[in-house]
């Protein structure tokens, strides 16, 4: 006999749960410049859509896919087909660190599906199986994601260092030579892994540093871009105008 008793606290907790269903003509668009304030899981039941998120490159979301979309992620979106039909599960995570991705992640597997076709009038206006269901959600998200680090595991030291350490001007060679990958091959992986280059990715994190110390008060301009790395003022405010372009 198994009896399992005090299980640890989940790795995350959920909160603000919502459902919404919509409707929309072809070429109907809409964007958020500054990304939804909750996580959703974006259910397409008919037609199809496409979206670019933080200024990348448009991706489809055909019928019987779902979209997870992290919040406070920059996204445009485009309805491909009149009466397009999808159904949209909404959450906030309680603020504790937790095992959902922050990249848009698309998937069609059927357990997906078979958890958003099982809403009707009746029961998404009960908290408890909302709450539920966005649980089953996120176990299968996680799912998907365990295998997900399985296949990229190579790059995680790398991955690990720029998040760590983004003030250090390393080449990528150095970053390459630390998982044992060619700089070609670890470019490659460390893109489809983040949806950006190495480079890009390590800049994305001094400007999001940059944004915060300026708005704290306490640094001049220059003193926040020295001091995340940036030695060229000229380069540095050539990033920052993109960056904040693409987060408007």
């Amino acid at each position: 006999m198994q009896d399992i008793r005090l299980l640890p606290t989940p790795d995350i907790i959920i909160t603000r749960v919502g459902f919404i269903n919509i409707r929309r003509e072809k070429d109907y668009t809409y964007e958020w410049k500054n990304g939804k304030d909750v996580n959703s899981f974006i259910y397409v039941e008919n037609g199809g859509l496409e979206f670019s998120a933080s200024n990348e490159p448009f991706r489809n979301v055909r019928c019987g896919d779902v979209l997870y979309m992290p919040k406070l992620l920059p996204y445009f979106t485009r309805y491909l087909d009149d009466n397009t039909e999808i159904k949209i599960i909404t959450f906030d995570t309680f603020s504790i660190p937790c095992s959902i991705p922050d990249i848009p992640v698309i998937e069609n597997r059927t357990c997906f599906r078979n958890i958003f076709s099982s809403f009707n009038n009746s029961n998404i206006r009960n908290s408890a199986y909302l709450f539920s269901k966005t649980y089953e959600l996120i176990y299968h998200l996680q799912e998907r994601i365990t295998s997900h680090y399985d296949y990229f595991k190579k790059i995680l030291p790398a991955y690990s260092d720029i998040n760590e350490r983004f003030f250090e001007n390393n080449e990528i060679s150095y970053y390459a030579s630390m998982c044992n990958m060619s700089e070609t091959n670890f470019r490659k992986l460390f893109k489809e892994f983040t949806g950006k280059t190495p480079i890009e990715y390590r800049n994305m994190l001094r400007i999001t540093e940059v944004c915060k110390m300026i708005e704290s008060g306490e640094y001049t301009v220059s003193e926040a871009a020295y001091a995340t790395g940036f030695n060229n003022m000229a380069f540095f405010y050539e990033v920052y105008n993109r960056y904040r372009k693409n987060s408007l």
